[in-house]
Order: structure tokens, then sequence, then C-alpha cells
């Protein structure tokens, strides 16, 4: 994970998420993947109820041997955002093209879950 912005707010920032986080886990049923469109829904009134913006973005590789999905969550307050890629191999690409909603989903949810992660463990991160 890579923390870019204001580096007086990281703190801020990383807390912030960290409670998004819960609020996920409150909100979201435990098989939200059965009902995509509602956990999107959700999903995204919680992010633009904290002043927050997903994005991602995904490259295929020249070869098609590997698909990277970058995400990143940015903080329009705080001017603070995070990302983070995740590179699926040939073997994971039917499986990513076939639930591409789902992987989306899973790749913010991700991100949200390392974020907290370096909030409640005072991990040092990565600065720009």
């Amino acid at each position: 994970m890579k923390l870019t912005g204001k580096k007086e707010n990281f703190d801020e920032f990383l807390f912030k998420v960290d409670e998004l986080g819960y609020a996920i886990n409150d909100l979201l049923p435990a098989s939200w993947t059965l009902n995509l469109s509602e956990s999107t829904n959700k999903l995204s009134e919680l992010l633009s109820d904290s002043h927050l913006k997903i994005k991602q973005k995904t490259v295929t590789s020249t070869d098609s041997v590997a698909i990277q999905i970058k995400t990143s969550l940015q903080d329009t307050e705080l001017q603070v955002s995070a990302s983070s890629v995740v590179t699926l191999e040939s073997e994971n690409q039917l499986e990513y093209v076939l639930n591409w909603w789902q992987w989306q989903i899973n790749c913010q949810l991700a991100l949200i879950v390392e974020i907290s992660n370096v909030f409640e463990t005072t991990e040092e991160y990565e600065v720009s």
C-alpha cells in the first residue's frame, strides 16, 4: 500500500478509514456477493458520506499473461490517498472476467482492510 498527499493528515486518514471498515462490516451482509448491486450501492453511499472516492484501473499486460488492478482511495477533505495493486496471473483471468464486479468490490474492501491494518498495528507505510 502506498499513501500520498498531505503527510500531516495521514494519521487522521488512517483513523477515518479504520472507522469506515467497522461501518462496512455492520452494513454489508455476510452474503454480500449474492447481491452485488445492493452491496455496491451501500459501499458507494458509505464512501461518499465520508468524503472518500474510489478509483480503479485495470491493465492487461502486453502478452496478456497478467491483469493488474490498481485501486485508489482518495479523501477529498484531508487530501490524502492510498493505493494498492493486485496482479492476477493467467489462471485467475477467466474467473476475473466472469466475476468482474465482485473482483472490483473485493479489491476495494481489501484496500480498506489493508489501511485499517496499518492503523491498528502502527506499521510503517510507504510515503510519497
